[in-house]
């Protein structure tokens, strides 16, 4: 009995198959929806430069530049002054609280949030003069002020001091 249910699936299996390949043969036609949603996008197109970081922050390193646990922006500030007619300067003071063992700290600030003696600035002219206590870091250049980003000379860990320089382009920059 089982040889005769098995032999009734296999012809109709074989017949129901060659029904279907019979009608592909017959060019049936693919079917779709009748409708499309439709779907609409706007976007302001701006140029610009953007940037992460809104508060200054920074990292303490170690012996063979291991990362500590703990290093805080407690002050910035800076000094305003002359050099001569439409050149103005600013002393830059950033100063950090370190863990013990810290051999150099690296930072990234906004100075333009700084507080100082005065408030009449352009950045497009300006640039960080050579013989500050900082190197660069994160392919960070001079057109990214107010933003700075750099790592403190070795030892240099409490607080790094550096000049900005505006309106002078004779001046020795550390940066483009």
């Amino acid at each position: 009995m089982k040889n005769k249910r098995f032999v009734a699936l296999a012809i109709a299996l074989l017949i129901g198959g060659g029904l279907g390949a019979a009608a592909a043969d017959q060019g049936l036609e693919r079917t779709s929806a009748s409708w499309t949603d439709q779907g609409q996008v706007a976007a302001a197109v701006t140029a610009g430069t953007w940037t992460t970081t809104t508060a200054s922050t920074c990292v303490a390193y170690g012996d063979n530049r291991v990362q500590l646990a703990g290093c805080s922006v407690v002050g910035t500030s800076y000094y305003f002054g002359w050099v001569d007619s439409g050149k103005h300067y600013r002393n830059y003071y950033l100063n950090f609280d370190v863990p013990s063992g810290t051999r150099w700290v690296s930072f990234d600030v906004d100075l333009s949030t700084l507080q100082g003696n005065e408030t009449t600035w352009s950045w497009t002219s300006s640039k960080v003069l050579s013989g500050a206590q900082f190197t660069s870091r994160d392919g960070w250049n001079c057109s990214q002020l107010p933003r700075a980003r750099g790592t403190g000379l070795e030892w240099q860990t409490h607080s790094i001091y550096f000049k900005v320089v505006e309106n002078d382009p004779s001046a020795s920059a550390m940066c483009s």
